[in-house]
């Protein structure tokens, strides 16, 4: 009796703490639905497929059917994506004839699925967090393991996968500071949640810290490493390089400052410096790559509003060639704005110093791995929470490179244009530095696989009449 209370309190605990979570859900729909209808209004992608995350994704699973084992993917948006497509590749090798599914939660997240090459088995856009909705996709899924990435917790899911016998492992596990500071006020929700996983392969040893502070089971966390390090870096030849700068209307070998995935306010940041580092640099060029690309014309006007012409890549490649609203040359410096999907990647390879935005006066930061495996100086503000292991990587490896302000950004590029033998370092170091921390997506395969070979297979309601059928 002594042994079974506190699994009864256990339980108890986590069927108030489901009831009351759902409570909360029903009281905020109306909310929700408001919110969601403004969306639609004011972004008309943020609900794409909405019938999908409704649970009615019967069309998109077809490639699922048989006896095969399945494993459900869940990656939030295109940085997800892009970390855990080397784990997929991983499990396929270990493990051939599993089927896998993946959602997403963002349009781009999809799209990053295509531009990638993960061929899943099914790709739908992740259910609404609402009981039904989720016990819909759960039978026509009917994983045998859940892999979530990250930060990607819903308490229905979770629940709903555990009863069903689901198991559910996190990969590239993290919790920024931001995250871990909300996911502390709600402790009983999270220890709950995580009470539902089987396995988590955190980052680094301070994020696996993290989970065991809000209730996850020691046992179960393990430090596996960052599986950004084993993305496909692109190969870039020098004719590549050179037709980018031909595009952008920049002279072969002038120095390069691309500013990417930038957020609001930080193009006016980045213009100014590019005004002050002209006064020594005269032939310096500029690219801005904004995070959204919605946001090409905004950043088209601020550019015109410091003086300069802008050469719009979206207007161009919808043109067959040219910008036909950026003049070819004269007394007018032009700006490249990059608002394109899946170029990113490899226009890095014609800058000569980057900077990686959602860090000066943002929070959160990006991914800044891309530059570093080309061997560019990667520039990055002071907020950079969602990437702090890999920025302190590439502090310590000396390619990155911390400014907190205008003054201090225009002085770090102006050191690194000035110093061929820095960035000859740069150059040399940044793959060898891609090289040293890669192996986390073959850790995390070999526990999925794992995961799966343990599993008791799953009985999902009206399979056996299928089959009879």
């Amino acid at each position: 009796m002594h042994d079974e209370r506190p699994d009864q309190r256990s339980r108890a605990a986590s069927g108030v703490i489901c009831v009351a979570y759902n409570i909360l859900l029903v009281l905020l729909l109306p909310f929700i639905a408001l919110y969601l209808l403004w969306r639609l209004a004011t972004r008309s992608k943020t609900l794409s497929g909405f019938g999908e995350r409704m649970g009615a994704i019967a069309d998109r699973v077809g490639g699922l059917e048989g006896t095969d084992p399945v494993i459900w993917v869940h990656a939030v948006s295109a940085g997800e994506v892009a970390a855990v497509a080397p784990v997929i590749r991983a499990v396929r090798v270990a493990e051939p004839m599993a089927r896998i599914a993946l959602s997403t939660v963002t349009t781009t997240g999809r799209e990053m699925a295509h531009s990638r090459g993960i061929d899943p088995d099914a790709l739908f856009f992740f259910p609404f967090d609402l009981p039904g909705v989720v016990d819909r996709v759960l039978d026509a899924v009917r994983p045998d393991v859940l892999v979530l990435v990250e930060t990607e917790m819903w308490p229905n899911v979770l629940q709903a996968a555990a009863r069903r016998g689901v198991g559910v492992i996190i990969v590239n596990g993290r919790l920024s500071d931001r995250s871990y500071r909300r996911a502390r006020l709600l402790k009983p929700l999270f220890r709950w949640m995580l009470s539902n996983v089987r396995e988590i392969c955190a980052q680094s040893q301070e994020d696996a810290d993290r989970f065991i502070a809000l209730g996850a089971d020691p046992d179960t966390v393990i430090v596996s490493g960052n599986s950004k390090f084993d993305e496909r870096f692109p190969a870039v030849s020098d004719a590549e390089i050179n037709k980018y700068r031909q595009d952008f209307g920049f002279d072969r070998d002038a120095p390069v400052l691309l500013a990417a995935s930038t957020h609001d306010g930080e193009e006016e940041i980045i213009l100014q410096a590019f005004t002050h580092l002209r006064v020594t640099n005269a032939r310096l060029q500029l690219v801005i790559a904004p995070r959204h690309p919605e946001r090409g014309g905004e950043v088209e006007r601020l550019v015109q509003s410091h003086g300069y012409a802008a050469y719009r890549r979206s207007r161009a490649l919808e043109a067959g060639g040219n910008d036909p609203l950026c003049p070819e040359g004269g007394p007018q410096v032009s700006v490249a704005i990059l608002d394109t999907m899946g170029e990113l990647s490899r226009v890095y390879a014609a800058a000569t110093v980057t900077f990686v935005g959602n860090s000066l006066v943002q929070g959160g930061g990006h991914n800044i791995l891309q530059p570093v495996a080309l061997g560019k100086p990667a520039l990055f503000g002071p907020h950079m929470q969602n990437f702090r292991d890999i920025a302190a990587i590439c502090l310590r490896e000396g390619v990155g490179f911390e400014v907190t302000n205008l003054d201090e950004l225009v002085a770090e590029v102006e050191r690194l244009l000035a110093s061929e033998g820095d960035l000859a370092l740069v150059a040399a170091r940044g793959p060898a530095v891609i090289d040293k921390y890669s192996g986390a997506s073959q850790r995390c395969a070999e526990h999925i696989v794992a995961l799966l070979d343990d599993q008791v297979p799953v009985a999902w309601a009206g399979a056996d009449a299928e089959a009879e059928g």
